[in-house]
């Protein structure tokens, strides 16, 4: 006689080698015939989280315009691929960026970091 067995999915622990941080950034991402616009919702030197328009499968490669607050031209990632996707909301690992768009994620983190060891003083 056999039981069930009732079983929860196993979800993977990540040891992120960068730190994330939350943003609100407003984005376009262009794939093939897709063009989409979407909200950045967090951001590290590696990969983001997007909430976009159109719902994308894993494995997409896509390019990115954020608009920064107060900066005067987007960042531009070149190429970014679909890690996963629940419905409109996927996470993007970055596979191509500029020295200069690298520059200036590495200048969004850092100045993030900063701000939040400043408020806990």
């Amino acid at each position: 006689m056999k039981t069930a067995r009732h079983t929860t999915p196993r979800t993977r622990f990540i040891l992120r080698p960068y730190r994330r941080i939350a943003t609100w950034y407003d984005s376009y991402y262009m794939s093939g015939s897709v063009i989409g616009k979407g909200v950045v919702k967090n951001l590290s030197r590696t990969g983001l989280r997007m909430f976009g328009e159109h719902s994308l499968a894993p494995g997409t490669e896509v390019s990115i315009r954020l608009q920064i607050d107060g900066a005067d031209s987007p960042l531009e990632i070149v190429r970014a691929s679909v890690r996963w996707a629940s419905q409109n909301e996927f996470g993007l690992r970055i596979e191509h960026v500029t020295p200069q768009a690298a520059h200036r994620i590495a200048h969004l983190i850092n100045a993030d970091l900063g701000l939040r060891s400043e408020n806990a003083r």
